[in-house]
């Protein structure tokens, strides 16, 4: 769980000691919002928490032998609240990232239908906005503005929406 509160108090959790990425620090971070965790570092002067400064941290629970302790770790809070990578198409909101792969997709599969660049780019446009579901609305305006004066395909019934 991310939260944000004011660093009260940091203690050194005692000797370092080898983990996985090599040396690390311990660090005890005590928060004013009552949270408190171990914190571990590749730094012994660590400078993620600092006493008196708003921290944004991920407040983790752990369970050894029956007792829940905590460990926290900074976030920035830039990143906060952004959707896990790989959930964001999922849930209907798009980074530059994934804007960029769909619309590369897109055009690539219009490039592939052919015609001329004003058609594979407004194809590309179409099949872009379908994939984001910036509406039905705005979809189906470029496409009637695509075929103005030209006979509109006829759709297949194969129950496919392309």
């Amino acid at each position: 769980m991310t939260k944000t509160s004011i660093v009260k108090d940091i203690k050194s959790a005692g000797e370092p000691y080898n983990g996985q990425y090599g040396t690390l620090y311990g660090f005890y971070v005590t928060f004013e919002n009552g949270d408190n965790g171990k914190y571990n570092s590749k730094d012994p002067n660590q400078t993620k928490f600092a006493v008196g400064q708003e921290a944004t941290y991920d407040y983790i629970p752990r369970e050894y032998n029956g007792k829940t302790y905590y460990t926290v770790k900074p976030v920035n809070p830039q990143y906060a609240n952004v959707a896990p990578s790989g959930t964001s198409a999922l849930s209907g909101t798009h980074t530059s990232k994934d804007e960029s792969i769909i619309r590369q997709t897109a055009l690539k599969a219009a490039a592939e239908i052919g015609g001329t660049p004003q058609v594979v780019i407004a194809n590309a446009q179409l099949f872009a906005d379908w994939v984001m579901k910036k509406g039905a609305a705005q979809a189906q305006a470029t496409h009637q503005q695509h075929f103005q004066g030209r006979e509109e395909p006829q759709p297949v019934a194969d129950g496919l929406p392309f």
